[in-house]
């Protein structure tokens, strides 16, 4: 490790010994910094626009921007008594009320809301004429279904309540033995003329989740690929035939 020196080095057995700094020794001088870690060095500002693109950018604006009403309190309201003094104003009926006719003058936003509903339903307009344009026949059928008045259900009785108990206007209430007094809508009538299905409107009640997609359907067939019956279709076996079970 000595690398045949005698020196303090070798003896130690390292690759150079700590230095130190003792009296009168001078401070090293700090390293200058890399130029490139300093900040901006130059600057230079180039023509823009103008002609022959020979125009600076200052020479037609100003850096700095210069409010127009800057230093101005906001105003929503005219204040008549400083605009109109009441020394001033003319009695007109016996009164010194202040011209008020610029009063709703100021309708900025109201301008702007109404450009934005307009531009709104500008947009929806368009929307709806592409739509009814690319539309199929069975859509708008479909449409057409929707927004035709729905059919009255007898459930709801005339349409005037005072034409109830007349019989040229379909409101004779029938006699329900059943129900404890007169009343059209009936659950008895309801349950022998809707044949006991329930009409809750467009409300889904928690019961329909299953199974009530097969409530009245009775278009029931054999499935084709099913196990068959073999014995029972393709033999005779006699069924229903009263037998003896009992013996004497």
């Amino acid at each position: 490790m000595n690398n045949n020196y005698t020196n303090e080095r070798a003896h130690l057995g390292v690759f150079s010994t700590t230095s130190y700094v003792s009296i009168g020794d001078p401070y090293a001088k700090k390293a200058e910094a890399d130029p490139r870690l300093k900040g901006k060095q130059f600057s230079a500002e180039f023509p823009k626009e103008g002609l022959g693109g020979a125009r600076p950018i200052n020479s037609l604006f100003e850096r700095e921007h210069k409010w127009l009403f800057g230093g101005e309190k906001y105003k929503d309201r005219t204040t008549y008594l400083q605009t109109q003094p009441r020394e001033t104003r003319k009695k007109g009926f016996d009164s010194t009320d202040a011209s008020r006719r610029d009063e709703f003058t100021l309708d900025i936003e109201t301008q702007k809301w109404r450009e934005r509903i307009s531009t709104e339903m500008l947009f929806a307009e368009r929307f709806a004429k592409h739509q009814e344009e690319t539309m199929s026949p069975e859509e708008r059928a479909m449409l057409a279904t929707l927004a035709a008045e729905p059919e009255r259900r007898w459930t709801h009785g005339p349409k005037y309540l005072f034409d109830l108990g007349k019989e040229a206007a379909g409101g004779t209430t029938p006699y329900e033995m059943k129900d404890g007094r007169d009343t059209w809508y009936s659950k008895h009538r309801v349950k022998e003329m809707d044949d006991g299905a329930r009409h809750t409107g467009g409300v889904m009640l928690s019961s329909h989740a299953y199974g009530d997609n097969l409530k009245n359907y009775n278009d029931w067939s054999k499935p084709e690929f099913a196990r068959q019956p073999i014995i029972r279709d393709n033999f005779f076996r006699s069924t229903g035939v009263l037998r003896k079970t009992t013996t004497f």
